[in-house]
Order: C-alpha cells, then structure tokens, then sequence
C-alpha cells in the first residue's frame, strides 16, 4: 500500500484491493488515514455493490438513505446517473443527510464511468474552516445549535413536504476520534441557529457558509474510472461540480452509519 498525502486534505492509496479480505493491520491503517487525511483517494478498483457495503463496515456498516431508493439487492447502495446539467441536484456545499438524527459518519463514491472532461468533486477542510473563524463569531456561537431538516429534498422528489423532519445539531462539531472541531453546517439543510433574532440567524449563516468553501480550505478531485473516494462528513463538505453536459457519468455511493453529533 502507497500512500501520498496531499496538501490542504486527503491522501491518495495505490497497491490495495478493496475488493479482497483486507487484514485487521490493513483495515486499522486505512481507518487512520482517514481520520488524519480526511478524504482518501483509493485508485484502480473493481468493486461491485457488495463491495461497497463491507468496506462501509470499517466506519459503522451501511446506511439506508431515508429517501432515495438504492439498488434492489443492495438498498444501501444508490446509484448516481448523469441525467443532463439541468437536473443537476449536488451543485451545492454540503454534508450528507445531516437532517438526520445521526448522520451518516463517512460516504463511499465510487466511479464506475466518468467523462473526459468535468465532473470533478470539491472538498473543504472544516477543521480550517473553524480554526480560522473570527475569534468573536467564534466565541458568540461556541454553544449554539442550528436547525437542519429534509424539506429540501422533500421538495426534490416531490413528496408531501409537511412530513418534512428537523433535528438540531451543534454548529461546531467535535470529532469522536481526532478531537478537533469543525464547523458542521449544510446550506441545504440548515433553516436556522436555534435562540436567535431570525435577521440575525440569515445573516450570520451568510456569512459562515461562505467562510466554509474559501478556496484555501479545498482540494478538487479529478475522477478516473475505478476510483474510490472516502470522505468523514463529521469535517468534510462536498460539492458535485457538472460541465459534462449529457456525456454518461455513473457512480455508486453508500454512507455509512453515524452517531449524534457532540
């Protein structure tokens, strides 16, 4: 296993087979980068659905998405097809499922067909995001939580958006493993910071988002066919760049199980 450590986040793995056992050494390794590299770039594999699932059991096992439907004989895996920039929906930072009372820790993408040009994935460090927030916005939301809720993709999918759920999280998330905070907001998820003057709350989110994706926090990934990206959305935001128009791109993703976030 080679491993190269990039520069803002992430940590890109050639020589390992995800689609063999892997060793306890192996696994135990794999779950440290991670946690110090944030995102890892496994290249050249040849996964199926159930691949994806077991691998998912090194952070908690798979997790069914509450809305979208995955494949039959593995309902945690969702399949992502390019249906032409137009319906485009991930063109948006964000963490996912972070409506959720615990949401998922980790997300799978795999590759299984990309175009020549376009399509690549952002990422942002929110460990750096949080680090260099202003030291007064900072201290005035250290205990403050936000409301997050799926009206959003409820609205996507069309479904009855009176069923829509919320939950409130921490605004600075504390890691369960490497004890740092970051900052955990999804602009598509997110209505309000709980407590506050309603003006207040929109202008401040306004602002935080977009501290979040300042270009010094981001690494961009460029996909090839058999690429394997983790990420821990406990710190990570992601966004889902198009620029292929109807050219086929076609990816599996799972999350993985998660805890109520700290």
């Amino acid at each position: 296993m080679d491993v190269n450590r990039l520069s803002i986040l992430g940590a890109e793995i050639n020589g390992l087979d995800l689609s063999s056992d892997l060793t306890d050494s192996e696994k135990l390794v794999i779950k440290n980068h991670l946690t110090e590299n944030l995102v890892l770039i496994v290249k050249d594999q040849n996964l199926s659905p159930k691949d994806l699932v077991k691998i998912s059991s090194l952070w908690g096992g798979a997790f069914e998405h509450p809305v979208f439907k995955g494949l039959e004989e593995t309902p945690e895996v969702l399949q992502i097809e390019n249906m032409g920039e137009q319906f485009h929906t991930n063109a948006h930072w964000h963490s996912d499922v972070t409506f959720e009372q615990k949401p998922p820790n980790v997300t799978l993408l795999y590759a299984i067909e990309v175009p020549e040009e376009g399509g690549n994935t952002l990422f942002s460090n929110q460990y750096l995001a949080y680090e260099e927030l202003d030291a007064v916005i900072k201290s005035e939301l250290d205990d403050l939580r936000a409301v997050h809720s799926n009206k959003s993709i409820l609205e996507l999918v069309g479904a009855d958006v009176s069923a829509a759920k919320t939950v409130e999280h921490p605004i600075f998330r504390t890691h369960p493993d490497s004890g740092r905070k970051a900052i955990f907001l999804t602009q598509a998820f997110v209505q309000s910071i709980v407590g506050m003057d309603p003006d207040r709350s929109s202008s401040l989110l306004e602002d935080l988002y977009k501290h979040t994706y300042r270009e010094k926090f981001i690494y961009e990934h460029k996909w090839t066919k058999g690429d394997l990206v983790i990420w821990d959305n406990r710190c990570v935001l992601h966004y889902a760049k198009h620029g292929y128009g109807d050219a086929r791109r076609s990816m599996l993703r799972v999350t993985t199980n998660g805890e109520v976030p700290r």
